[in-house]
């Protein structure tokens, strides 16, 4: 097979239609690497999807954005609308074809912006961090994040730049002082088919397809079918501003929440900071954290709210058993929005819809 690319710091040589996983804990380095191997690499041969979402997209709707690559190709329109109804029905995103790519949740997001890529692939694809790997592309695959390492030739380890990193091999002892007499959140078809009701010091994960946008629906951002209680209140078309009293919201996409230059900006304390474990970065600028330190940083911003509900969409695992222990001394709620089986354990229950 023809060698496509050298990493001598690696001792290795990547060659056509190989697969290579880069892994490592936070701010290792995963995307500078992913970065530096795409200065490597001639512009006509790769597609790189970038962990900052709106980085993926052009202004327009979701059609618009899975055309643009195949009109720069001068492909035929009839082709076009082929090729997008195709993958369109592949990843059950037809009705989102007609919206505004910004209108669409950050899972939304992530999903169109790897298809609109796997509709007209170059022969590499760089991914950083994508929501799932193609497993059914033949070309050479280049990805970083916490994936199934059988499925790649090649895996790369970086270590962890931090020594005082936490573990994740032992599980926080919580109190898990639920009562079941107070359902805090009682949730009512927000989305077909989806009702569920969280008890007072409950922590609860909640699975859905990437197309249902859960937690924007339970934060507010996004319109709900149904109703929503909080205790016995409806919140359902509660103003964002009175029901983030009630339910404090980590968004999936960091930069869609951080309006501050720097992280003394946020005003956090300093033991939220150790918690979050950004007590060395407080002079730092946002722009220059890694993705996964953004999103503890809008996480530390949250916890500073004391909020009776945490809501996490697709939470940061680094740190998160420590953040979990300290919200569940303190009484408050938890749910939490993702298809990962990591966090099951530390939860009281898992709801699958």
């Amino acid at each position: 097979m023809e060698k496509i690319l050298a990493l001598e710091a690696y001792h290795l040589d990547l060659h056509c239609g190989e697969k290579l996983l880069i892994k490592g804990p936070m701010a290792s380095g995963k995307t500078k690497l992913l970065t530096d191997i795409a200065t490597q690499l001639p512009t006509y041969q790769f597609d790189f999807l970038s962990q900052t979402l709106d980085d993926n997209f052009i202004p327009g709707t979701v059609a618009e954005n899975l055309a643009f690559n195949l009109e720069n190709d001068a492909i035929s329109s009839e082709e076009i609308a082929t090729k997008i109804h195709k993958i369109s029905e592949k990843y059950d995103v037809i009705e989102h074809l007609t919206t505004d790519i910004y209108e669409l949740s950050t899972a939304q997001k992530q999903v169109i912006s790897l298809i609109q890529i796997l509709i007209h692939p170059m022969t590499t694809l760089l991914l950083d961090e994508p929501l799932f790997l193609p497993t059914d592309y033949t070309g050479t695959v280049i990805v970083t994040g916490d994936f199934d390492e059988t499925f790649f030739d090649h895996v790369i380890h970086l270590p962890d730049p931090l020594s005082d990193s936490p573990s994740s091999d032992a599980l926080v002892v919580l109190k898990r002082d639920i009562n079941h007499d107070k359902a805090i959140l009682s949730v009512t078809e927000v989305v077909s088919g989806v009702s569920f009701t969280v008890y007072q010091g409950e922590k609860v994960s909640i699975s859905t397809t990437a197309s249902a946008p859960i937690a924007d629906k339970l934060a507010g951002f996004a319109k709900a079918s149904g109703e929503i209680d909080f205790y016995y209140e409806n919140i359902t078309h509660q103003a964002l501003d009175k029901r983030g009293r009630k339910i404090g919201y980590i968004m999936a996409n960091p930069d869609d929440m951080i309006f501050v230059t720097y992280v003394k900006d946020g005003h956090i304390s300093q033991d939220i900071l150790t918690l979050c474990g950004l007590s060395d970065l407080t002079d730092r600028a946002i722009d220059t954290l890694s993705f996964r330190q953004k999103k503890l940083f809008a996480t530390a911003c949250i916890l500073m709210k004391q909020t009776p509900i945490v809501l996490v969409d697709q939470p940061e695992f680094t740190y998160f058993q420590d953040i979990l222990a300290y919200l569940d001394d303190k009484g408050i709620t938890v749910i939490l929005t993702s298809a990962s089986d990591l966090f099951t354990p530390l939860m009281d229950r898992k709801e699958v819809f």
